[in-house]
């Protein structure tokens, strides 16, 4: 027996092919495996580094705040003519958000601060597992990507409703559970108000039912715990906060004020838009085969119809990327593509501004026509151990 017959790999070909497998797997090791431990070593210090200049500086504040019974939010009649990137920082979250930063505000900032980084980073993982993500590879893309690193970099509570969001899909069969957590992520933050509607076309109306009264109740009475301090100009709060900075994000309503809409005409605009696309995926995924289908696109609807698109807010798009492959694809790097302008603010570049929105329209429309989520529809292979019937 030849040297080449009794080791093909040594031979011409083989060994070259050889070689090829090596360096990819090497590859794949260094970019999907050392580089995202590395970005997050590089985390830690610039969290470390920003101190209070965060978003979590400001949830940190409006948890005290609750704590000693006052209102978090500032006086409409004081905010700034013009916002600044590095110094306008108002807490204008729904008030169960301030509530639920109330153990944070125990800790002294320092350590609160690094802990609420490890959360973050933490849900991120357990929104992967519950969405039945178990390839190493899709992990090392997701922590690598600038959505989860400028999530956690500024401490926002975008892990959080990435967490909620999966569990109310991984969790959908019982009643309770995806009522209240469908709840909790709505009261969090308003612009995934579409998810409710996922609920009744989906046939959850029970828990329809239980996260609309639970939405209304948790807000009232986090409101009441503070003697409805800010209650009555609330909306006009919301509307200057987004004449501030949402012509700075990376919204269609930045898009509008770009090219010269009026605010009040951006906001209706962008509530309709909203509606129609609600309507729109109720009719083109409203049988129950459809069901993933129908929650990656209102999910997708949320993104795309909110006035105030930062880039922390595209974490969620891992929602549709996993359900569509649970395997490493090339579905797992487009969020890395965001990287190329990771700018925290698109200061009304429409430059800046059509490329997320294309990419953020181009994940989610790939996602819809991917087989993993055709087969989430028609099998119960990631759904709840519990029948819907029986969740009653």
């Amino acid at each position: 027996m030849s040297a080449a017959t009794a080791h093909p790999t040594m031979g011409s070909i083989p060994r070259g092919r050889w070689l090829l497998q090596t360096l990819r797997s090497w590859g794949t090791i260094a970019f999907l495996g050392v580089l995202p431990v590395l970005i997050t070593v590089v985390l830690i210090g610039t969290v470390l580094h920003n101190g209070r200049r965060s978003d979590f500086a400001t949830f940190w504040d409006s948890g005290r705040a609750v704590l000693h019974g006052v209102s978090p939010y500032p006086d409409v009649a004081s905010l700034p003519r013009a916002a600044d990137r590095d110094t306008f920082s108002p807490f204008v979250y729904p008030p169960p958000t301030a509530f639920l930063m109330v153990p944070f505000s125990l800790l002294p900032f320092p350590i609160a601060n690094v802990f609420f980084l490890f959360l973050n980073l933490g849900c991120v993982a357990l929104a992967l597992r519950l969405l039945g993500v178990r390839d190493w590879r899709c992990y090392g893309a997701a922590f690598l990507s600038a959505p989860v690193f400028s999530a956690a970099s500024i401490g926002t509570v975008s892990p959080l409703l990435l967490l909620g969001v999966t569990a109310a899909w991984r969790y959908r069969g019982r009643t309770v559970v995806v009522g209240t957590v469908i709840a909790s992520v709505v009261a969090m933050k308003l612009f995934l108000w579409p998810l409710w509607f996922w609920l009744i076309r989906a046939r959850h109306r029970a828990a329809a039912v239980l996260a609309s009264v639970g939405i209304l109740a948790t807000t009232l009475l986090a409101w009441w715990a503070i003697g409805f301090a800010g209650l009555h100009d609330y909306p006009r709060l919301l509307g200057r906060l987004t004449e501030l900075v949402g012509a700075n994000s990376y919204s269609l309503y930045a898009l509008q004020r770009t090219a010269g809409v009026s605010s009040h005409a951006a906001q209706a605009g962008l509530i309709l838009l909203g509606l129609l696309l609600v309507l729109a995926a109720a009719i083109a995924f409203g049988r129950p085969r459809d069901e993933a289908r129908l929650f990656v696109a209102l999910l997708g609807v949320a993104l795309v119809a909110t006035p105030i698109l930062w880039p922390h807010y595209l974490v969620l798009l891992f929602v549709p990327v996993a359900l569509s492959s649970r395997s490493f694809s090339v579905l797992w790097l487009l969020p890395l593509l965001f990287r190329l302008d990771s700018a925290p603010w698109s200061y009304g570049s429409a430059t800046r501004i059509v490329p997320v929105l294309v990419g953020t329209v181009g994940i989610v429309a790939m996602a819809l026509r991917g087989r993993g989520v055709t087969r989430q529809s028609s099998s119960s292979e990631l759904h709840c151990p519990h029948p819907r019937s029986s969740a009653a």
